[in-house]
């Protein structure tokens, strides 16, 4: 199974663990394929050097780098066209729906509001992580 994780979701699983870190285990046991781009990729370490992540990171001992060497090691990535979806109140979030057609995705992974409510592209279902492991795996 293809999926492709939003920002918020990176940022939440390796800060702060919980459920959608429960989405990096899976995909650490081939389990599932977490799909990205450059797009998405740039978009992360752009928010990981937010000064308001630092002291988190610096709890944890991690850096950006490493952060960032460990998501390249987690996730394929797909080269996306420019896509744009009018209905979008934020056009960054257009990345995510060209990443997830660019990949065949299977479903996208998100805690943005602005791509919740959509609840689907292109036949593509968007759920929160929580959603998305009961649907799809229940027993984690």
């Amino acid at each position: 199974m293809k999926i492709v994780v939003d920002t918020n979701i990176f940022v939440s699983g390796w800060l702060w663990g919980g459920i959608p870190a429960r989405l990096f285990r899976l995909a650490r046991t081939h389990q599932l394929i977490i799909c990205a781009s450059e797009a998405i990729l740039a978009e992360l370490e752009n928010t990981l050097n937010k000064q308001k992540l630092q002291a988190k990171l610096q709890s944890l001992g991690f850096t950006v780098n490493g952060l960032m060497s460990g998501t390249r090691e987690l996730v394929q990535v797909y080269p996306i066209s420019t896509i744009d979806v009018p209905e979008l109140r934020d056009a960054n979030d257009n990345m995510i729906l060209g990443t997830a057609i660019a990949a065949d995705a299977d479903v996208i992974v998100t805690g943005d509001l602005d791509l919740l409510v959509l609840q689907e592209y292109e036949g593509i279902p968007i759920v929160t992580a929580r959603e998305f492991l009961e649907r799809y795996f229940p027993e984690n």
